[in-house]
């Protein structure tokens, strides 16, 4: 119970398999980490220190998406603390956010998905817009929208979730959640 089940299922779902896309050197070349539900600066110091050594000699930005300030915080340009349970909300904003804006690729979703228009449907339904996705999760207008943009601007994107992603009756939906919005944008 206390495992990655959730994790394994949300990947199996959106990858047909337990695999993992990323290798640790993408932390090193990304030039936006975001982490949700993730202490990594006491669960993952070493990686951490990974991020945090590409932020200041790359100046690649970082994100903290958890409802605790925690040390990770310390370092992120944007720190959203974000109602307890509302990772999938937040993350159906944003795909509703890179469809509006014209973000999506959608060479890669026609290549390499299935049911993204039902995807982006219920994701319209829980959170059709900034405005929206802000007050259902808890986090500051201004603050979501600096998120979406940052997201749809960047091109290389890691993406890291944790216990506070996992640990959740809704692990799996949430996990899916963040892999629709780099499957959506070909950032994999």
């Amino acid at each position: 119970r206390l495992c990655m089940a959730s994790s394994v299922a949300g990947h199996r779902r959106a990858f047909g398999s337990d695999t993992v896309p990323g290798i640790y050197e993408d932390l090193d070349i990304a030039d936006l980490t975001i982490l949700v539900g993730s202490n990594a600066a006491w669960c993952h110091p070493v990686l951490y220190q990974r991020m945090v050594a590409n932020r200041r000699e790359r100046g690649a930005k970082m994100v903290v998406i958890d409802p605790r300030r925690t040390a990770t915080a310390a370092e992120a340009d944007l720190f959203l603390p974000i109602a307890p349970g509302m990772d999938s909300v937040l993350f159906a904003g944003l795909l509703v956010h890179l469809a509006d804006t014209h973000a999506l690729d959608h060479r890669y979703i026609d290549a390499y998905t299935a049911g993204f228009t039902d995807v982006l449907v219920r994701a319209r339904a829980v959170a059709p817009d900034a405005e929206g996705t802000a007050a259902a999760s808890g986090l500051g207008e201004a603050d979501v929208a600096r998120f979406f943009d940052l997201f749809r601007a960047t091109e290389k994107v890691v993406t890291c979730f944790s216990q506070g992603v996992n640990q959740s009756a809704q692990g799996t939906d949430k996990v899916n959640s963040i892999i629709n919005c780099h499957l959506a944008t070909g950032r994999i």
